[in-house]
């Protein structure tokens, strides 16, 4: 009797084993799965392309990246608060992983900085594998009021302690697509 106990324990330790070890390679193949799937989705206006739509960047902006780049989160006065990617995330603009999280950044806006708001507009029709499009990115004219908790953000400009004086601030807006 004793005997067929010890059987059935470590019968029971073999199931638990190879359960738990079939549930973690399952998990660990879904989530290599979703990350392969999310590496080319880019929010528009990130200068990145979506689909088989090329964004090229606008004139206005500069050419050097961004000092900062992420979500806005508040404002007060001429001071705006930006929550960044997570360390190593590959930023907002960039970065298929999740969308700030990371710490947040004070951005003063003096009246010397140049605010620009992504006018780009989508495509009128869903671009087809045989059909590549390049689309421009446009932008016009911006303001600290325009700016909400769904706006993007990047920043130029230089670092004066743990703020940045902003040069030049641009911010897009999340377009919506709606289906037919």
């Amino acid at each position: 009797m004793l005997q067929g106990l010890k059987e059935r324990i470590i019968q029971n330790k073999k199931l638990i084993l190879i359960t738990g070890s079939l549930v973690l390679f399952v998990g660990a193949a879904a989530f290599v799965a979703g990350r392969m799937l999310n590496q080319k989705v880019v929010p528009v206006g990130s200068g990145g392309p979506i689909g088989s739509v090329q964004i090229v960047p606008a004139q206005e902006l500069p050419k050097i990246p961004p000092e900062e780049e992420g979500l806005f989160v508040g404002r007060q006065d001429n001071i705006i608060l930006v929550e960044t990617d997570q360390p190593g995330g590959g930023g907002v603009f960039g970065s298929p992983v999740g969308i700030g999280g990371g710490p947040k950044v004070e951005v003063v806006v003096t009246i010397e900085t140049i605010l620009y708001l992504d006018t780009t507009q989508p495509p009128l029709r869903r671009p087809s594998g045989d059909d590549p499009r390049v689309l421009q990115q446009t932008v016009g004219e911006g303001t600290l009021d325009d700016l909400n908790s769904q706006s993007l953000v990047r920043v130029w400009g230089r670092k004066s302690g743990d703020r940045i004086i902003a040069e030049v601030l641009f911010y897009s807006n999340p377009v919506v697509f709606k289906r037919p």
